[in-house]
């Protein structure tokens, strides 16, 4: 059983988290001594947000431990509200510690990006054996392949994927609701739970509460001298993706305390924004800091467009949800949202006085392909430069990466 003590030392708030993890089978069974200070064992804020990015951890063991469910989904057009007030816990499906893709190779199709490849292979291999069950979309056409094999070759107690609409409008809009009433519906009668009206808002209310934290850290960010890096950022978001919501808000409420009072950073030779698909991996943007390039902003799945939109607290919560979902900073997989999602883009780059943009696109992920081609001519128009980057969900090539990141940094300097 997890135990948590908050400690002040030196105005300093710590968390002693003391757990028992075994990687292989998730039970616990032996002590993991953290950071030692006087004989008390303590890990830095951070540092537990970065044991949460793991394919398990110990707020997912304990929850698990005392008998709860966990649902893992695939897009962040998925309400976590929902399946949150249900007492399920959502996880991100990420296949950060994939190696190799055998079985991905052979059941995908060979286009299939290697995302989707790796999440077969690691949930065949039950990777994701604490799951008890799936939630996808249609979001792309290689998630909704991924979705299908996942029932065919590695299926769980539970599947449900969602009809998302691919543009706004009063009537999809519309559709989108009773798509939301249909999952919540779905949820209710296999767990045999009840989601009511109050479930949902205080869901709502503390996952609003979760949005406005990050983007307190983002507010950081625009700092001439921000005190916090792109990868340390993407850390945080990635855990709080697999974290109960209410622990998450309280280590990242210090955390954001922390952050405030750190000295900030100034050897940095140039701002960047990073735009594009699924990134999960913060060795990635630790490549471009490392080079002199601090990311301050982006326009990423795992990051504005996760958190930046509220929920309307004040309206009926499967409206306002379905009404937040569907009109969020949105993906290319909106056909009527490129001309918003451009001026997102340019509004960032002004607020966070960006630089240079670094475009990272997942290999065979068409959606992306056609969406930079369209925002490289925006920025061509207003003359900031730009680098295209395309890249496996496995991080390799770093070598021919630092080369490009390298040469593109020395432009920056010399404009």
């Amino acid at each position: 059983m997890k135990n948590i003590t908050l400690l002040n030392i030196n105005n300093i708030i710590y968390t002693k988290l003391l757990f028992y993890v075994n990687p292989k089978n998730n039970n616990y069974n032996r002590e993991t001594e953290l950071l030692k200070l006087d004989g008390v064992k303590i890990m830095p804020i951070l540092e537990q947000l970065k044991e949460a990015t793991q394919l398990t951890n110990p707020w997912i063991n304990s929850w698990k431990n005392e008998g709860k469910k966990v649902l893992g989904y695939f897009c962040s057009y998925i309400p976590e509200e929902i399946i949150y007030a249900a007492d399920i816990l959502p996880i991100r499906v990420r296949a950060r510690t994939c190696t190799d893709t055998p079985m991905g190779d052979a059941y995908l199709s060979p286009t299939a990006c290697s995302y989707t490849r790796c999440c077969l292979e690691q949930i065949n291999r039950k990777e994701f054996g604490y799951l008890d069950g799936i939630v996808s979309c249609n979001c792309c056409d290689q998630i909704r392949r991924l979705y299908d094999n996942i029932r065919y070759k590695a299926p769980f107690s539970y599947h449900y994927i969602m009809g998302v609409p691919g543009y706004v409008s009063e009537t999809t809009l519309d559709w989108f609701k009773y798509e939301l009433s249909k999952f919540k519906v779905s949820i209710e009668k296999n767990f045999n739970t009840s989601i009511t009206d109050e479930k949902l808002g205080d869901a709502i209310r503390l996952f609003n509460n979760s949005r406005k934290l990050l983007k307190e850290i983002y507010e950081l960010r625009k700092h001439d001298s921000p005190p916090i890096t792109g990868s340390d950022v993407l850390n945080i978001i990635s855990a709080g993706l697999s974290i109960p919501k209410n622990e998450f808000n309280a280590l990242l409420t210090q955390q954001l305390e922390e952050i405030k009072n750190k000295e900030g950073i100034s050897d940095y030779k140039s701002r960047i924004m990073i735009i594009g698909s699924m990134l999960d991996e913060p060795e990635y943007l630790q490549i471009i800091e490392d080079l002199g390039g601090l990311v301050v902003t982006d326009s990423v799945c795992l990051g504005t467009r996760y958190f930046w939109d509220m929920v309307d607290e004040t309206s009926s919560p499967l409206d306002a949800l379905g009404e937040r979902y569907l009109s969020k900073v949105s993906c290319p997989r909106m056909t009527d949202g490129h001309l918003k999602r451009a001026q997102f883009m340019m509004d960032m780059i002004k607020e966070f006085n960006v630089d240079g943009v670094i475009f990272q696109r997942m290999k065979f992920c068409a959606i992306w392909w056609a969406e930079i081609f369209m925002l490289r001519d925006k920025l061509k128009e207003e003359g900031i430069p730009f680098l295209d980057l395309e890249r496996d969900y496995i991080l390799s090539g770093a070598g021919a990466m630092k080369t490009r990141v390298q040469t593109f940094i020395e432009i920056l300097e010399a404009r």
